[in-house]
């Protein structure tokens, strides 16, 4: 997952930011999930188009899931 300074308050995010992580509270212990914003309304959505009301984001960590060793 991200580290703790990865995670930045919804006001700083752009209108439109594609799938990224959501985080409800201020805690790392606090549930995770993807969602996004649409860029039409500014609202917050998970990944079943719910408005859902988080208080900080996280980009996805881009990894490779490419296994070269056989």
């Amino acid at each position: 997952m991200t580290t703790e300074a990865n995670w930045k308050r919804v006001q700083e995010a752009p209108r439109g930011i594609g799938h990224v992580l959501l985080r409800i509270g201020a805690g790392s212990l606090d549930g995770v999930f993807v969602g996004y914003k649409d860029p039409d309304t500014g609202r917050w959505l998970d990944q079943e188009s719910r408005e859902v009301q988080p208080a900080y984001f996280a980009l996805i960590p881009l990894f490779d899931c490419e296994d070269d060793q056989q």
